[in-house]
Parts: C-alpha cells; sequence; structure tokens
C-alpha cells in the first residue's frame, strides 16, 4: 500500500523501514506497534494516526511532534520530551508517563484512561475534553492547564499542582485530590461529587455552580473562595 501523499510515492512498508532506520523521522498512519524507539530524536516528526501501541519511547525527543489521532496505548514514555507536542484525540490509555515533560501539549479529547503520569509535567497544557478516568497523576503539575470539561472521574492526583488551571465544567465525581494546589484555579460548574479534597488548598479558587455533594474537605485551606450557588451537603442524588 502507497501513501498518495508523500511525495516519493514510497510504499508504507519501505516508509516504516526508513523511520525505524532513522532516514526519516516522518511516519504518517505507520503500523509501529511495539517498536523500540528509546532516546530516539523525534522533534516535530509527524506521526499523526501512527499505531504505536506498547511502544517505548522512554527519554525520547517527541517536542512539537504532531500525534494527532495516534494510538499511543501502553506505550512507555516514561522521562520523554513532549513539550508543545499535537495529541489531539490521541489515545494514551494505561500509557506510561512518569516524569514525562507534555507542557504547552495540546491533548483536547485525548484519552489518558488509567495513565500514569506521576510527576509528569503538564503546564499550560490543553486538556479540553480529555478523558482521565482512574488516572494516576500524582504530584504533576498542571499550572495553568485548560482543563475544561476534562473527565477525571475516579483519578488520583494527590499533590499535585493545579494552580491557574481552568477546570470549568470538569467531572471528578469520585476521584481523589487530597493535597492538591487548587489557588486561583476555576472549578466553576465543575461536578466533584463524592471527592476526596483532604487537605487540599483552595485560596482563592473560582467554585461557583459547582456540585461538591459528598466531598471530604479535612484539614482543607478555604480562602477567599466563590461558593456562589455551590451544592454542598450529603452524598446523595436527586
Amino acid at each position: 500500500r502507497c501513501l498518495s501523499d508523500w511525495s516519493s510515492d514510497v510504499c508504507s512498508s519501505d516508509l516504516v523501514q526508513a523511520f525505524l532506520s532513522g532516514e526519516t523521522k516522518d511516519c504518517p498512519e505507520c503500523d509501529l506497534q511495539g517498536a523500540q524507539l528509546q532516546r530516539r530524536d523525534l522533534s516535530g516528526a509527524d506521526l499523526r494516526g501512527a499505531d504505536l501501541s506498547g511502544a517505548s519511547l522512554h527519554r525520547a525527543r517527541l517536542a512539537g511532534a504532531r500525534l494527532d489521532a495516534a494510538n499511543l496505548a501502553y506505550a512507555n514514555l516514561n522521562l520523554t520530551d513532549l513539550k508543545s507536542a499535537s495529541l489531539i484525540e490521541a489515545s494514551l490509555n494505561q500509557a506510561l508517563l512518569y516524569r514525562a515533560d507534555l507542557s504547552r501539549a495540546v491533548l483536547t479529547r485525548a484519552d489518558l484512561t488509567w495513565a500514569r503520569l506521576q510527576h509528569a509535567r503538564l503546564t499550560q497544557a490543553q486538556l479540553q475534553g480529555a478523558k482521565l478516568v482512574h488516572a494516576m497523576a500524582m504530584d504533576a503539575n498542571f499550572t495553568s492547564a485548560d482543563m475544561r470539561e476534562a473527565d477525571l472521574q475516579l483519578a488520583n492526583l494527590r499533590g499535585a499542582n493545579l494552580q491557574r488551571s481552568d477546570m470549568r465544567r470538569a467531572v471528578m465525581t469520585n476521584g481523589g485530590f487530597m493535597e492538591v494546589n487548587f489557588t486561583s484555579a476555576d472549578l466553576t460548574q465543575a461536578v466533584a461529587f463524592n471527592a476526596d479534597f483532604m487537605s487540599a488548598n483552595f485560596t482563592d479558587t473560582r467554585l461557583a455552580n459547582a456540585d461538591l455533594r459528598g466531598m471530604r474537605v479535612d484539614d482543607a485551606t478555604i480562602v477567599c473562595t466563590q461558593l456562589d450557588n455551590t451544592l454542598v451537603g450529603p452524598a446523595t442524588r436527586n
């Protein structure tokens, strides 16, 4: 099968070989399942729609790479540089992203279900509509991230930094947000039913019209917090 938009009309199998041998950084829509790409410099690479499921990209450089709609399920992206990478609608289900740098990355509608993001850097990342159900992002840095309408149900973000993050209409039901820093964050209309906010910092946080019923706030810091029309109280649904 040949790629019609490839200038030299190279067949896809040849393109995969050229990519794996390092002759090219680009391999859109290629089958790269289980590829061993540790420490490879793939900065700015075009890997849109590529199947990288189970691939090892440990410590690889993917800054500015285009990975929209790519399949990175179960991939090893620990310590990987993904600064400003585009991962729109990419699948990162159960991917390993320990200490990965995703600052300014675009993860709009990406699937990060069960992803391991411990100590990852996501400052100014775009996570609008992203799915982080059951994600493990303890001590991750989401400072100034855009997380509007993100799904964080059952996620564990213990100790994470969410200062100045935009979490309007985010779903945080049954999530673990213990010791999280929400200073100056916007959680307007967020749904955090039964969420655990023990020892969290809500200084100057906007929680207007949020559903916080059943939440746990033992030892939380609540100073200058906007709580207009916020639903609080027992964990019962109408």
